[in-house]
């Protein structure tokens, strides 16, 4: 797979069937990153069967567009969208306000301290602010989340899939918004 940046190939990022069976092996991409929530990770390999079995940029991205829609309808339960990163120093000597600072920050509001080596579990409810309020935790009543980031996080990962094929996070977006554009035109 090329680097997200560059045509360059990633020896450490795969996927692919295994030969003879009804199996996938996946390597580097972020159905394999720990952190990527549930939705994400089943959307992204969703997309790699549609790349087996179309072999056809258009078409896997009717399939994303799927994923994308009930997203945007907001039909997906929030805890299929939880992230969960483990945590590698105290939250005083982070300097960046991360996502993950942010859960830090409002773990330790609610009792709820981690120290290094503990994961932080959170849903992403407003990625525009810098605050902790920016996440809830897993453990809270989770009943929103940001629909234009975890819209971003599913066109990087079919971005991942699409790769191989030539295609990048920009020709998936023109893509999704001719979708867009004709369902509009329809509907008036």
């Amino acid at each position: 797979m090329p680097l997200r940046d560059s045509d360059a190939g990633a020896l450490t990022k795969y996927f692919g069937k295994v030969a003879g069976k009804d199996e996938y092996k996946y390597g580097g991409i972020e159905c394999r990153q720990r952190s990527t929530p549930p939705y994400i990770d089943e959307a992204q390999k969703a997309l790699i069967r549609a790349v087996d079995a179309y072999r056809d940029p258009e078409m896997v991205c009717e399939e994303l567009r799927s994923w994308v829609d009930r997203l945007e309808r907001r039909a997906v339960d929030s805890n299929e969208l939880v992230i969960t990163n483990r945590v590698s120093k105290k939250k005083e000597d982070y300097t960046q306000s991360t996502r993950s600072v942010a859960a830090l920050e409002r773990a330790a509001e609610l009792g709820l301290a981690r120290a290094p080596g503990q994961s932080v579990s959170y849903v992403v409810v407003d990625d525009a602010k810098q605050s902790r309020e920016r996440v809830l935790l897993a453990s809270e009543d989770l009943n929103e989340y940001d629909v234009g980031f975890y819209r971003e996080l599913l066109v990087r990962a079919a971005a991942s899939v699409l790769s191989p094929l030539g295609w990048r996070e920009s020709d998936i977006e023109q893509e999704l918004g001719q979708y867009i554009e004709s369902s509009l035109q329809s509907f008036g």
